[in-house]
């Protein structure tokens, strides 16, 4: 065991996968706040755009372990699966109950932490003439984050508005929120994106995850172009390619997408509408039009494409699509995002800093930490057990849809990942 450490840095993320962007985050956030420890909460089986990860969490564990952090805990779905604000309070609800976490990096466009604090506190503040323009421009008939957009495009101004056209700024305004509301002890640190945008599919570098997760499908269906693929990537990974490719070739079910198709079909079509209309993000009789797609949809783009509409986005309805094959209810998740609730810290790998990292957190900390499921799930109380239940759940449909060894409940069978200090 290591020397005790000082100073710990949160990251919350997704690492769908692990890209030398990930990487240079890591490295700046720690010159910058002197920590000497990372930990990092981490999307499960389901992100937060609502996509299924391109590999398991342990897998993807592996990769983190191997690139600058110390210690990998699960974000439950029940937050990473959700709105932004929902991925954001989650992640801080749980870093401030481990009380140890001193600082959280996250990255934004422009890497200026004072514009986006002035719009985070004014969106916590919520003052009377914003909810006014912001019902006026929902009434039109414009999406939430539409409606939010030019509400504070009218009260604050363009420069401010602009803050809310990036998935990087939304998610660090939401964060800074959710350090707000809780009188959270953290300090924030914003870096700047390195590289491409949160989408783009463009050659660099720094290539986004969507752009490495668009290149290493293209090289699983044509592999005579593999080498050749695999090699600009290779640039844009700090660590070889082939700790990615090669899992991801074994194990990844090219038909995935159809499984996850015919599963919703199932669950749709032999259940009353009821069951489709009680899911996260259903409104306003949405609960029909998803019926009627199901239907007569081929594949799952061309369910969703059915689906999305000017106030309804791909986003919105990938997460319901996930919500409904997770059968997770609206009702329940109210329960799971609830202030009152405290979840629970699932340790899916760590190195021997992390183990420094879990020890300290033991002595400050009630956060019940779970390393084996077999053994600490009697230390859970009902609710807790209840969102171990949909993590579980969706690890098992992950592993059903989208690998090709399929092992049930492997939650339950898993040790968390452990790792020497040095890298691949």
């Amino acid at each position: 065991m290591r020397e005790a450490i000082v100073k710990i840095l949160g990251v919350i993320a997704e690492y769908n996968p692990f890209h030398k962007g990930h990487a240079w985050q890591i490295n700046e956030s720690q010159k910058r706040s002197q920590c000497d420890a990372v930990m990092a909460l981490m999307s499960g089986s389901i992100t937060q755009r609502g996509d299924f990860a391109i590999l398991n969490k342990w897998e993807r564990t592996q990769l983190a372990l191997s690139s600058g952090v110390d210690l990998v805990c699960e974000l439950p779905v029940a937050y990473a699966c959700q709105s932004a604000e929902a991925f954001a309070s989650g992640g801080i609800k749980i870093l401030n109950a481990t009380r140890v976490c001193d600082v959280l990096s996250f990255g934004s466009e422009g890497g200026a932490l004072d514009p986006l604090n002035n719009l985070a506190k004014f969106l916590v503040a919520e003052p009377p003439e914003f909810k006014s323009v912001l019902k006026e421009a929902l009434s039109a008939g414009v999406s939430f984050p539409k409606a939010r957009m030019i509400a504070i495009d009218q009260l604050l101004g363009n420069e401010a508005s602009t803050l809310l056209r990036t998935p990087n700024n939304i998610l660090a305004i939401e964060y800074l929120k959710s350090l707000y509301r809780t009188h959270s002890l953290i300090s924030p640190l914003t870096v700047p994106r390195q590289g491409c945008g949160y989408h783009s599919l463009a050659t660099s570098d720094y290539l986004s995850a969507s752009g490495i997760r668009n290149i290493l499908k293209d090289a699983l269906t044509k592999t005579e172009s593999e080498k050749t693929t695999l090699s600009a990537l290779s640039r844009s990974l700090p660590y070889p390619v082939e700790k990615l490719f090669c899992p991801l070739k074994q194990n990844y079910h090219l038909d995935g997408d159809e499984r996850f198709l015919n599963a919703l079909r199932l669950q749709i079509l032999s259940q009353d509408v009821y069951h489709l209309k009680s899911t996260p993000y259903v409104s306003e009789g949405l609960e029909h039009k998803i019926r009627d797609a199901v239907k007569t949809a081929e594949t799952l783009d061309e369910l969703v494409n059915a689906i999305i509409s000017k106030r309804i986005p791909k986003t919105r309805v990938l997460r319901i699509l996930s919500n409904r094959v997770l059968e997770l209810h609206q009702q329940t998740l109210a329960t799971l995002q609830a202030d009152a609730f405290f979840p629970y810290l699932r340790v899916l790998g760590f190195n021997k800093t992390g183990q420094a990292i879990l020890k300290k957190i033991k002595t400050h900390s009630d956060l019940p930490i779970l390393t084996n499921l077999k053994k600490s799930e009697s230390c859970l109380n009902a609710d807790q057990r209840k969102m171990l239940y949909y993590d579980c759940r969706a690890t098992d449909l992950h592993n059903l849809f989208y690998e090709n060894n399929y092992c049930y409940h492997r939650d339950y069978t898993q040790s968390p990942i452990r790792r020497n200090e040095c890298h691949f």
